[in-house]
């Protein structure tokens, strides 16, 4: 009996991690990271929610240790598993790659030295783990790909589990946040949980996308509603652009494009037999918010455009070096968007440098990735992409300290191989014969 490839693709991680894959370094770092950051979520009371909304405890306060071991259980993992490839991460690495750790040693120099309210000795620390987690980054790309599939997969488990025990446990509320993890945070989890799935199977699996663009919709993330969309859609758009070309596929569009076209029409009368449609209507505004003071299209962007004047007023104040690291999150200016954000930190120059150096590694692996057809070049650049789209609206999410900011870390790192690997690799046990562990599932 020959199953759905998507079925396949999910056997195949469960599979591989429970035949041993499970115990290595980078996947357990992984697990515990996503474990410690969400379990303050999981254990809080309504009474504490509604402390944390008004201001009254942190995160940190319910989690009470949990937030503290986060970081080093990612960074211990890390190290482990760098042995993999640690000393050839720089030497096979592009050189603008090379730019970005140079450059953020360079940054950490000028913080200390230049920057106008640099107050906390923590800025610093947090900066230096970065740079030296941005390091881990390009080490473990440099492990065998059965390694990197069973860790990335770890991770996806990992978020997976953790998000839908919090939502069952927690439930969506009117307010959005799901137990003490905030409703954009949440719908980050989904979309990260999404690329580290897609990176496994090489491909971004339609299966796996409803459930999480989902779970985003559920907290109503507008932002990152549209950045996991275009996600999709960039996908499908570079890796079936042959579709325009091949007269096979040119018949076979034509023909689902007919049924469409002819079946959309009957669905829609049928649904609206059984459904109130002005009901439906009603709840995805409201979930939106699309007419809601508060949120709604008229409201500024919840309040964005105010914070954005505050940098536009500011502006001829960190022309170079900015105010130091994360001091916008620190209370010194509160800007409601991680790019905004930084050119508070490191100024329009330095700031402006690293944001292209980014948007170039962005442009470079969606290139390198639809011309190879190196898929999983093509998923990182995509997702570097629309994170960059998010953090125009969402705040900045480029540290250590956040989960959504090691991930990106971590695609930004991809160093795509330098040529196919060709030798044959073994199946692992119980998978047919033909199976690869290290490919997407065969056609």
């Amino acid at each position: 009996m020959r199953f759905p490839r998507a079925i396949l693709e999910n056997v195949r991680i469960l599979r591989n991690l429970a035949h041993g894959g499970i115990f290595n370094a980078a996947g357990i770092g992984f697990a515990l990271y996503i474990f410690f950051i969400c379990y303050p979520g999981l254990k809080a009371t309504p009474a504490q929610l509604m402390d944390l909304r008004s201001g009254f405890v942190s995160m940190a306060d319910v989690g009470e240790s949990s937030l503290i071991l986060a970081v080093p259980s990612l960074l211990a993992g890390l190290l482990l598993f760098a042995r993999h490839g640690a000393g050839i991460a720089i030497y096979r690495a592009q050189p603008i790659l090379v730019f970005l750790l140079i450059y953020s040693s360079v940054v950490v120099f000028m913080s200390i030295v230049s920057a106008e309210d640099l107050q906390s000795p923590a800025q610093i620390v947090q900066y230096a783990v970065t740079v030296g987690c941005f390091l881990l980054c390009l080490s473990f790309w440099q492990a065998p790909a059965q390694y990197i599939d069973d860790a990335l997969a770890m991770g996806f488990l990992a978020l997976a589990l953790l998000l839908s025990a919090a939502a069952m446990i927690q439930g969506f509320h009117d307010y959005r946040w799901v137990g003490l993890i905030h409703p954009n945070h949440y719908a980050r989890y989904a979309y990260v949980a999404l690329v580290l799935h897609s990176l496994v199977v090489r491909r971004v699996s339609l299966l796996v996308f409803i459930p999480c663009f989902a779970a985003i919709y559920m907290v109503s993330a507008r932002t990152i509603m549209i950045g996991t969309l275009l996600f999709y859609l960039g996908y499908l758009a570079a890796a079936h652009h042959d579709a325009l070309s091949s007269r096979f596929r040119q018949i076979a569009n034509v023909r689902i494009l007919g049924l469409v076209l002819l079946g959309l029409p009957l669905a829609l009368a049928a649904a609206m037999l059984f459904l109130d449609t002005d009901r439906l209507v009603d709840k995805i505004t409201n979930d939106l918010a699309i007419f809601d003071p508060d949120r709604g299209v008229l409201s500024g962007f919840t309040g964005r455009s105010e914070s954005w004047s505050v940098f536009f007023d500011s502006i001829d104040k960190f022309v170079f070096f900015g105010y130091g690291f994360r001091s916008s999150r620190y209370g010194l200016h509160a800007v409601h968007s991680g790019i905004l954000s930084y050119f508070m930190d490191f100024g329009l120059i330095l700031g402006g440098a690293l944001l292209l150096a980014i948007l170039a590694r962005a442009v470079y692996l969606i290139w390198y990735g639809f011309r190879a057809q190196e898929h999983r070049a093509l998923i990182c650049g995509l997702a570097i992409a629309t994170t960059l789209l998010i953090q125009w609206f969402e705040p900045d999410n480029f540290n250590v300290g956040f989960i959504g900011a090691f991930f990106f870390m971590l695609i930004l790192g991809f160093v795509a191989p330098a040529r196919p690997n060709t030798r044959a690799v073994q199946p692992a046990r119980g998978l047919p014969r033909g199976f690869s562990p290290t490919c997407a599932v065969p056609e």
